[in-house]
Formats: C-alpha cells, sequence, structure tokens
C-alpha cells in the first residue's frame, strides 16, 4: 500500500492512517499482523468521515482502488448485512463474485462456513451478523470458508462496526486473510513435537533395558556391553534420519550391524533378502537382536572361528509375515545355554511382547539358528 493515489490520500486523511506504517501485498503472511487492524481503521473511518458529510448509501462509495490495495480480503456490508463492496482479494478466498447489493447475498460472500470444531456456521449466525447486531467489534476470530468447488480455507477475520455521528450501526467491514498455510504449519510442528516425544520415550525405555538387563563379571566388561549395545541404538537411528524417520531398509540396517564382521560382502557373512523397510520400533528391536546374535558369534560361536560364516536371510509368507534367518556354520560346536542371557531375553520378551512376533532358538552343533517372525503389521513398503 505505497504511492496512494490522490484521492484516496484525500478520502483517508484524518482517519490517523499513514501509507508509510503499511507492508507491500506480496509481503510474508508472518508480518501482516499489524497492517490488519490498521486496514479496518482506515476503511471504517473513511466511511465515517464521509458519513458526516453525505447520506449513508455515499459512506460506502469508496474510491475502488483503496479496496483494492489494501493487503487483505475486505469487504463492506449495510445495517442489514448486505454485501455491497468487496475487493479481488475477497472473491479469490470466498471462490466467487457475488453481486454486490443482492438481496440473497447477506453477511458474507462465502459459498459456506464452519466453525472451527467443523460444525456448519450459517451466514446469519457469522461475525459479521454478531456485529451487525451489537455493535461490538470482532477480532482476529477463526472461520472456516468453503468455496463452491469444495476447497476449504480458514480465514482469520477482523470486523468494525460503522456507525454515523448519533451511534446507530449503519454498517460493519470485515478484514480477513487466509490462514490455511499457517495452520497447517502449526500442526505440522505440534506433531512433530508429539512424534518427537514419542520417540524420545520409546528411545529411553530401549536404553534403560538395555541397562537394567545387562550383567556381566567385571565393571569393565559391563561398560563394553552397555556401550557396544547402545552404539547399535545410534546406527539405527542414523537410518532413521536419512529415511526422514520413515523406519529403516532391513538390508541395509543388517549390513550395518554386520560391517565389523565382513557383512554384506562375499567373506564370512552373507545377506540376503528382497526391500522390507521396517517402521522404527520395529527396527530397533532387530537392530539390537543382530547386535547380540553377532557379539555372542565373535564369542563362542561361528565368527569366533576362522572359517566360521553367518547368513542372514529374511522373506515374506504368503499370509504377509516377514521371516528373518541367522544361520551361523563353521564354527565351534554349540550347546543350549545354562541361563537366558540379556540377548536372549530381549528378543523373546519385545519381539514376542511388544511386536506380537515369534522368535525360537535352535543349538544344532553345527553352529545356531535363530529365527524371527513379524506380522505385516510391523513393515511398511519401502521408500521409492
Amino acid at each position: 500500500m505505497s504511492d496512494l493515489d490522490p484521492e484516496i490520500t484525500q478520502i483517508l486523511s484524518g482517519s490517523g492512517y499513514s501509507p508509510t506504517s503499511s507492508v507491500p501485498s506480496d509481503a510474508p503472511r508472518s508480518f501482516r499482523r499489524k497492517p490488519v487492524s490498521t486496514s479496518i481503521k482506515v476503511v471504517a473511518n473513511a466511511a465515517r468521515a464521509a458519513l458526516g458529510l453525505r447520506d449513508e448509501e455515499q459512506a460506502f462509495a469508496l474510491p475502488v482502488r483503496l479496496f483494492e490495495q489494501l493487503p487483505f480480503a475486505v469487504y463492506v456490508c449495510d445495517r442489514n448485512g448486505l454485501v455491497l463492496r468487496y475487493n479481488r482479494r475477497a472473491a479469490e478466498l470466498w471462490g466467487r463474485s457475488p453481486k454486490p447489493g443482492d438481496p440473497n447475498e447477506r453477511f458474507c460472500g462465502s459459498y459456506r462456513m464452519f466453525r472451527p470444531d467443523g460444525s456448519l456456521l450459517p451466514h446469519h449466525q457469522c461475525p459479521m451478523a454478531d456485529v451487525l447486531r451489537s455493535g461490538i467489534s470482532v477480532r482476529e476470530q477463526e472461520v472456516h470458508i468453503e468455496r463452491p468447488d469444495g476447497l476449504r480455507g480458514i480465514a482469520l477475520v477482523d470486523i468494525e462496526a460503522i456507525k454515523d455521528i448519533d451511534g446507530n450501526i449503519v454498517g460493519a467491514v470485515n478484514c480477513f486473510q487466509d490462514i490455511t498455510e499457517r495452520k497447517r504449519n502449526e500442526a505440522q510442528i505440534v506433531n512433530l513435537a508429539r512424534e518427537a516425544e514419542h520417540r524420545t520415550k520409546n528411545i529411553l525405555s530401549t536404553v534403560l533395558a538395555t541397562v537394567r538387563l545387562s550383567r556381566a563379571d567385571t565393571s569393565d566388561d559391563l561398560k563394553q556391553l552397555i556401550e557396544g549395545r547402545i552404539a547399535a541404538l545410534a546406527k539405527v537411528h542414523g537410518l532413521f534420519v536419512q529415511s526422514r524417520w520413515a523406519g529403516a531398509e532391513l538390508h541395509s540396517l543388517a549390513t550395518q550391524e554386520l560391517s565389523p564382521y565382513g557383512g554384506g560382502t562375499e567373506g564370512r557373512v552373507r545377506i540376503d533378502g528382497p526391500a522390507v523397510m521396517l517402521e522404527p520400533n520395529t527396527a530397533q528391536t532387530v537392530a539390537i537382536s543382530l547386535h547380540e546374535l553377532a557379539t555372542n558369534a565373535a564369542k563362542y560361536g561361528s565368527l569366533s572361528a576362522a572359517g566360521g560364516h553367518v547368513e542372514i536371510t529374511w522373506s515374506r509368507t504368503t499370509d504377509g509375515r516377514l521371516i528373518l534367518r541367522w544361520i551361523e556354520s563353521g564354527g565351534p560346536p554349540v550347546a543350549p545355554p545354562t541361563h537366558r542371557g540379556f540377548g536372549r531375553s530381549i528378543m523373546e520378551n519385545i519381539i514376542a511382547g511388544q511386536l506380537r512376533g515369534e522368535v525360537r532358538f535352535d543349538w544344532d552343533h553345527q553352529g545356531l539358528t535363530c529365527e524371527i517372525v513379524l506380522p505385516l503389521a510391523e513393515v511398511v513398503p519401502p521408500l521409492a
């Protein structure tokens, strides 16, 4: 709203409006809060000034250029709610251009309106109708607008009653702006905050379980165990970041966890299976499980011997389940353990209890075989 027409400047004289205090029409919405109230005063005061010199109808005969230069949607109603004037921005938000003064167009030019709770807001109950009845101004009230094409937007309305010199209500002006994008961004921020809180709690729960169930003969051994398990969690979270928290691709997860032992190469570890994206909670459990299996294999199983190998494969069943197999070979003879350690405990408790899956161990003399079965609900389609 710069370089106003001299005719407009003359009309606005005495209204307290200064063109230098406003912002251009293409300024970011976040910087437009103050000019909204200014715009209302501009139009309302211009009408009041005209009322002191002319009759009521002439009071609303404001220059078209004034309406079009305002950086917000604006419309004016008379005392009966007839829409007498509106600018291009208002028509764009309404998605229609009602005929000024049409007796069938009262209080607002929008097709339909809704309250923030989603309930229908009849035109005769909208904020403009309230102001015309009470004379009390409305500031920053949220209204949901539906266009004829079915699209909905959210508007923030500021309405000022226009009164004659005797204090009688003769009309009202509504300056409103589209805040749909802002509300969408605010909702995304809230959702992100909730998701971050949820993920943080999950991470802390997993870490606490890791510490609580860890046992070792010496403090140094215990420290090493905990560090390794938390490192496994940290690595899988790196995959979450890459996927924008969609989850972790199973092949990448297995390769990353087995890389110290030659994972994904033609060496001691072979990894094979179709593309599967695990959701975050499942991915954390699988990462810890693979870490425990690899650590155990390096100490007591096939990876503790020069000629030992590990094969990690997975497939989908016809009923949609995921079956992950860990098969050791070429290592020293194995026997069932005499007590349940952390690795077995977390795999049995979390996989079966929280993920509604299954885990089976077979301590064959040729090497340990572990089979993990996860329901389809715990996996998501891979990223495109």
